[in-house]
């Protein structure tokens, strides 16, 4: 009986990591990695100090419903692939927060035409020497709650790093 529950508690500690091990790959930029559902497409954005690697990144879903995006510098840096169209998008809701030496910015566009929102938190140290930036664009509500679950798990697995 004893060897049946060290067997079970064995199972429900590791399961998850195989589950997240065969559902998402690793995803290696210049000052970073994310893991993604290995069905999403990447499309590298913004070039990286270091060769052929990336500070911006999308990973777009199979149905192209949604996409992912991270923006991690060495440092700081404008994540120009992000910026806002004026003449397509409206700024719907922007708010900002100073926690723990960090500040944060969460703001989100919707397409005049309303064909997609894209929202974002960036996070900033108190000099603005350090950047990241994550975010999602989805289509529609149901589509950004069909993928909610995967992008959590994305934000979750961002590791920085610095030289």
């Amino acid at each position: 009986m004893k060897t049946k529950i060290l067997f079970l508690v064995f199972l429900f500690i590791t399961l998850p990591d195989l589950y997240s091990e065969s559902k998402y790959r690793t995803y290696r930029g210049g000052w970073f990695e994310v893991d993604y559902p290995k069905q999403f497409t990447v499309q590298p954005s913004i070039p990286s100090s270091m060769d052929g690697k990336y500070d911006s990144v999308y990973f777009q879903s199979p149905d192209k419903k949604v996409k992912y995006y991270i923006y991690s510098p060495q440092w700081s840096g404008d994540a120009t692939d992000i910026e806002q169209d004026l003449k397509l998008e409206d700024e719907i809701d922007t708010k900002t927060s100073t926690k723990n030496g960090f500040n944060y910015r969460w703001f989100t566009f919707r397409a005049k035409n309303k064909s997609y929102s894209r929202s974002y938190m960036e996070t900033t140290n108190e000099e603005n020497t350090t950047k990241l930036i994550v975010g999602i664009e989805y289509r529609t509500q149901k589509d950004y709650e069909k993928y909610k679950k995967d992008y959590l798990y994305f934000k979750k697995s961002i590791k920085q790093f610095a030289d």
